[in-house]
């Protein structure tokens, strides 16, 4: 007997390690999603980053209207698309992002009192609010993809502040802006 014991004490040993180590890991959970649609486009940007520069506090002479300088163009569009399934039917690219409180268009999620204001450049004091959504494409008489295909608007951003002057507060603007494609 005293030969096997010696023998089995690594054996147990082991077995008592590996038990303890299943007690010590942990749990992974993944949250998956997705979406049925009518039809689908691929959206893409001209840029993924867009730098505005730094600007003074006494740059920011109205509420709420961007600064000149600041002012940046950008392009968002569409690729890939299904075909339209009817007559009239509508791509659109729908915006949402984090904004200022009682500012809807104004994006940040830094929480200085600074933002960043985003319109088209066919209509450059018409201001883009969290959630609205802008018209894109609208399919022809007999529908195909290249109704909706390659389309894009112009955009441009600018840094902008719910205050002038010495009530705009120093500091980083950070706006995450999303743009999704919308059927109808």
């Amino acid at each position: 007997m005293r030969k096997t014991l010696p023998t089995l004490t690594p054996v147990a040993l082991l077995l008592l390690a590996v038990t303890g180590g299943a007690y010590a890991a942990s749990n992974a959970q993944i949250t998956i999603t997705g979406t049925v649609v009518a039809a689908t486009c691929d959206v893409s940007l001209s840029t993924n980053n867009l730098d505005l520069g730094n600007y003074t506090p006494a740059q920011f002479t109205a509420v709420a209207t961007p600064v000149a300088a600041s002012q940046k163009q950008f392009t968002v569009g569409v690729n890939n698309c299904q075909a339209p399934l009817a007559a009239n039917d509508t791509a659109n690219l729908v915006v949402t992002g984090q904004t200022l409180g009682g500012n809807a268009n104004m994006f940040n999620s830094t929480g200085t009192n600074t933002g960043v204001m985003l319109s088209q450049i066919a209509t450059p004091t018409t201001y883009i609010s969290n959630g609205d959504k802008l018209l894109l494409a609208t399919a022809g008489l007999t529908p195909e993809a290249g109704d909706f295909n390659g389309k894009s608007l112009s955009l441009q951003a600018g840094l902008a502040s719910n205050a002038t002057a010495n009530g705009v507060n120093i500091g980083a603007v950070n706006a995450p802006i999303l743009f999704s494609f919308a059927y109808n």
